[in-house]
């Protein structure tokens, strides 16, 4: 079976640490009443953006962020994110 997502580990350390990263994404919006969250996942020189909900993820394809199309992609996230409000960025606006 030829692996869609090249890189990820399928060992059960791999498994375990998308678990890992689950549950805490998790208890982050149990927490802090949120309806959705936004996660950067870094790993060597990779990353993954990932965007959760109460449904599950999606994780986008691993980029190289250290070289010059990668950095670009991870500026832009963080340079977007930043002009979003409490409510884009996932803060429940019901709770108070």
């Amino acid at each position: 079976m030829e692996n869609d997502w090249p890189g990820e580990s399928k060992s059960e350390l791999g498994q375990k640490t998308r678990g890992q990263i689950a549950s805490y994404v998790g208890i982050t919006m149990f927490l802090s009443y949120r309806k959705h969250f936004m996660s950067v996942v870094v790993f060597g020189t990779y990353a993954r953006l990932i965007f959760w909900d109460r449904c599950g993820a999606v994780v986008s394809r691993r980029f190289n962020y250290q070289d010059g199309e990668g950095d670009k992609i991870l500026f832009k996230f963080y340079l977007r994110f930043s002009q979003l409000t409490a409510e884009q960025r996932g803060y429940d606006p019901t709770v108070v």
